[in-house]
């Protein structure tokens, strides 16, 4: 099995090819003159000249659509970047999925502070993770703090998951399988899917006939208790106006008025005895300047003391993403979401 560092040319120039012929209107719709394609008769023209060769299956692919939209608002339209491995082209070049047993998903949520991602930055990394372990991914766009507070991203997520699993049977994905992974506060609002499985207070109007659970949950150094931050060290003031936390709850995490916010962005609010989450992978840098390590710490005592299956590693060296994406480290989420979904 290649290492996803060996892929890295091969989806580089793919990006690039599908960027120029304007892969975000491949699903437009197209008018045919034929109410049958199969009665569409092979050319059979011959200019002197003219040289033949036959033909061969096409080479199974990597489907990428990088402007799926799963919710409008009135200021915001929510995308996903859908990645799935081992598609085939039919008679009309159009993508097709099903000739393969259905595969499991795993919807990635990049991190950026709670401020407006950049979506693209991971993509190489998934594809190659798609295709290395016949996982589809979808890369999930939230809304960012500065366009709503708390909980809007935890909805949107939600509401993401939603949307796959109503769409499941159009892209060929098991909705019996779905795992959620996430960085920084990707891996926050992961964290939260993971422990708020249909949760009322989290819905939003798109799709409610679907689940929004998942089967497994990786955590890359997410945050978990926005109090708790202010009493280890970092580089951010967690408690300023300017802030991540303060921006996306809307008010300092240690300001009384806004314990309610605070407790309910927390993964460990929602942990209980009496109910089993899904199984967690954790993994934190030990010189992470920005999220104290002690945020997973707390996390994982929280999930083991509930006698809820969590594995956590310490990364030694590894700094806020810094020294992380390493083939050892994405070896061990491939493993984890193979084990679980």
């Amino acid at each position: 099995m290649k290492s996803y560092f060996d892929l890295r040319c091969f989806v580089a120039t793919f990006l690039l090819f599908t960027a120029l012929i304007g892969s975000a209107k491949s699903e437009e719709a197209v008018s045919f003159t034929f109410s049958n394609i199969d009665d569409f008769n092979a050319s059979t023209e011959a200019p002197t000249g003219m040289l033949t060769i036959n033909s061969e299956d096409d080479s199974e692919f990597i489907y990428y659509n990088a402007n799926l939209i799963y919710a409008e608002y009135e200021s915001f339209s929510a995308h996903l970047r859908l990645i799935i491995p081992n598609s085939s082209k039919g008679k009309t070049g159009q993508a097709e999925f099903s000739h393969r047993q259905k595969m499991p998903l795993i919807m990635f949520v990049q991190g950026s502070a709670w401020l407006a991602q950049n979506l693209d930055e991971r993509i190489p990394m998934l594809m190659a993770i798609a295709q290395e372990t016949g996982m589809a991914i979808a890369s999930v766009q939230y809304r960012p703090s500065t366009v709503a507070k708390s909980p809007a991203q935890l909805m949107d997520v939600k509401s993401a998951i939603r949307y796959m699993r109503a769409n499941a049977a159009k892209y060929n994905i098991d909705p019996n399988r779905i795992g959620i992974w996430g960085d920084s506060s990707g891996g926050h609002l992961s964290s939260l899917v993971g422990v708020t499985a249909n949760n009322e207070d989290f819905l939003t109007k798109d799709n409610l006939g679907f689940s929004d659970h998942v089967n497994a949950v990786a955590n890359f150094y997410g945050p978990t208790d926005f109090v708790e931050m202010t009493k280890y060290p970092s580089i951010v003031d967690h408690s300023n106006s300017r802030s991540p936390e303060f921006l996306v709850i809307g008010g300092s995490p240690l300001a009384g008025e806004n314990a309610a916010k605070v407790s309910a962005y927390n993964p460990i609010t929602y942990v209980d005895k009496s109910k089993k989450t899904p199984p967690f992978l954790i993994m934190h840098g030990d010189a992470d300047l920005f999220v104290p390590f002690n945020q997973s710490v707390i996390l994982y005592n929280a999930l083991k003391a509930t006698k809820n299956q969590v594995t956590f590693y310490k990364v030694k060296g590894a700094g806020h993403g810094q020294r992380f994406y390493t083939p050892k480290v994405i070896n061990l989420v491939k493993k984890f979401f193979n084990g679980h979904l």
